[in-house]
C-alpha cells in the first residue's frame, strides 16, 4: 500500500513538472534612457539586456533581436540603423546594437518623454513587449557669483535653453548650510538675493523641474570678497557700486576727480571711444604706439587714435564703410555705445568661436536682436555675464549706461581670471589719474 502511494505522488510530480516550466517568470522591463534636445544617442545592447529578467529555468535563453513596430513622429525622435532611418518592424539582431548601428535622435523640446513600444524576440522564439522611454530634463546652469561683504547680489538660477512662459520649478540643496551669507526668495521663481556677511565662498545646488522632469544638480558659488573697493560720492546704495568699486581698486577703469573726491556718474551714457577704451584696459591690451590712420572721423583726437588701431587689430571693433568714397570708413567716436555693440566688442575679446546663434527661449524680445550679434548674445548669456531686465528682456538698442558698463566689463574681467585675488593696497588712497 505505502508503495502504491509514493507511485501516485511520483506520478503527480512528474505531471506537474512540464506545466511548471511552461509558466517560468520570463519578462521584459521599460528602457529608460536621457537625451538633449536634437541629440543623438546610441541604443546600447546593455540598457535591452539590463531590462531582460529571465526565470532561472529559462536556461540558455538570451536576447535575440529588438524590433519597434510603430515609430515616433518626426517631431519627437528619428531612429536610424546605420546610415539608414529604421523602417518599422525591423528585427534588429543583438549583435548589430551592440555594434553602436541603432540611434534615436531625439528631436522633442526639453521637459518631455518620448515613449516608443518595442518587441523584443528572445533566443527560443518567445516575444516580449515593452517601452523605450527617453527623458528630456532641463538642464540647471552652474554659476559664479562675487559679492563685497556686507553688500548683496541678486541670483537668478539658470537655466540651459529655457523655454518662454515655461512653468518651472525650483528647488534648492544646501542652502540651509551656508556660512557667509544668506539667501532671500523674492516673488520671482528661480530669483533670489543673497546678502553676503563676512569674507568666504559659499556653495549650494538646486534642480530645476519641467512638466514633472527634473534636472541634474546644478552648482552655484558665491565669493565673498572683503571690502577691498574704491568708494564713489555718488554711488552709496547704487546697484553697479562694487563693480565701479572693484575695477578702480584693481586700477582698471577710474572715475573722474573733483577736489579731491571722485565721482563715476554711473546713469549717464558712455561714448563708442570711452567704452572701448575701458575694455582695453580691462583687458590689459596697449594701445598701438605708432597708430595709423584708420577711420576717417575728423573728430578722433590723436591720442584716441593708438587705442581704435589696437581695438580693431584684435577685431573687437570695425568702422562703418562710407556711402561715397571707396576704402573709407568711420567709427563714430561720440556717438552713444548701445548695449548690443557694448555685447559684441566683449564676447570678441573673449573669443566668441563655438558659439551657435540660437537665442529660443533666452530672452523675450529675441526679434529686436540683430542677426549680426546672436551668436555674442549667446556666448555671454552661457557665461551669465548678461541677462535679461525683470521682463525677461534684453534691451539690445538701448544706450549703455557708465554703470552698465562697469557691471559687464567686471564680470568679463572675472573671466578672464583663473582665480581672482584683489591686488595689495595702493600706496595713496585716492586712485591714480581718471583714465576717460
Amino acid at each position: 500500500m505505502m508503495k502504491k502511494r509514493i507511485l501516485t505522488c511520483l506520478l503527480i510530480l512528474a505531471m506537474l513538472l512540464p506545466f511548471g516550466t511552461a509558466f517560468a517568470a520570463t519578462t521584459m522591463g521599460d528602457v529608460h534612457l536621457t537625451a538633449q534636445h536634437d541629440q543623438t544617442i546610441t541604443l546600447t545592447a546593455t540598457a535591452f539586456t539590463d531590462a531582460l529578467d529571465l526565470d532561472p529555468a529559462d536556461t540558455g535563453v538570451t536576447l535575440a533581436s529588438i524590433a519597434f513596430p510603430t515609430l515616433p513622429s518626426a517631431n519627437l525622435a528619428v531612429i536610424t540603423q546605420g546610415a539608414n532611418d529604421y523602417v518599422a518592424e525591423t528585427a534588429v539582431p543583438l549583435s548589430v546594437i551592440a555594434a553602436g548601428e541603432l540611434r534615436a535622435r531625439v528631436t522633442a523640446p526639453k521637459g518631455t518623454r518620448v515613449t516608443i513600444p518595442f518587441t523584443a524576440t528572445l533566443s527560443n522564439t518567445d516575444t516580449l513587449t515593452a517601452d523605450l522611454i527617453i527623458t528630456l530634463a532641463p538642464t540647471a546652469q552652474n554659476a559664479l557669483h562675487t559679492v563685497q561683504a556686507g553688500s548683496s547680489t541678486r541670483i537668478t538660477l539658470g537655466i540651459a535653453d529655457r523655454i518662454a512662459a515655461a512653468n518651472y520649478t525650483f528647488t534648492l540643496i544646501g542652502d540651509d548650510a551656508l556660512n557667509y551669507g544668506t539667501l532671500r526668495a523674492t516673488d520671482t521663481a528661480g530669483v533670489f538675493y543673497y546678502d553676503a556677511q563676512t569674507a568666504g565662498t559659499d556653495i549650494f545646488q538646486f534642480t530645476v523641474t519641467l512638466n514633472g522632469i527634473t534636472s541634474e544638480p546644478a552648482t552655484v558659488t558665491v565669493v565673498v570678497e572683503p571690502v577691498e573697493v574704491f568708494h564713489y560720492r555718488d554711488m552709496v546704495n547704487h546697484w553697479a557700486a562694487y563693480a565701479a568699486g572693484r575695477l578702480a581698486f584693481l586700477d582698471k577703469i577710474v572715475g573722474q576727480q573733483a577736489d579731491n573726491r571722485y565721482f563715476f556718474f554711473p546713469d549717464r551714457g558712455i561714448t563708442r571711444s570711452d567704452f572701448v577704451i575701458w575694455l582695453l584696459a580691462v583687458m590689459e591690451i596697449e594701445p598701438t604706439a605708432e597708430p595709423n590712420t584708420l577711420y576717417a572721423d575728423a573728430d578722433i583726437p590723436n591720442w584716441m587714435k593708438g587705442f581704435l588701431d589696437a581695438a580693431t587689430e584684435k577685431g573687437i571693433i570695425q568702422g562703418s564703410p562710407s556711402p561715397n568714397v571707396n576704402s573709407t570708413s568711420y567709427f563714430f567716436p561720440n556717438n552713444p555705445v548701445t548695449r548690443i555693440e557694448a555685447i559684441r566688442m566683449i564676447s570678441i575679446a573673449l573669443g566668441v568661436d563655438g558659439h551657435d546663434d540660437d537665442l529660443t527661449g533666452l530672452f523675450e524680445d529675441i526679434e529686436d536682436i540683430p542677426g549680426w550679434a546672436k551668436n555674442n548674445v549667446k556666448h555671454l548669456h552661457e557665461l551669465q555675464i548678461i541677462s535679461g531686465d525683470q521682463a525677461g528682456r534684453l534691451n539690445p538698442m538701448r544706450n549703455l549706461s557708465r554703470g552698465e558698463a562697469a557691471e559687464l566689463l567686471y564680470k568679463m574681467f572675472k573671466e578672464t581670471q583663473v582665480n581672482i585675488a584683489p591686488p595689495a593696497p595702493p600706496a595713496v588712497t585716492p586712485p591714480p589719474a581718471p583714465v576717460s
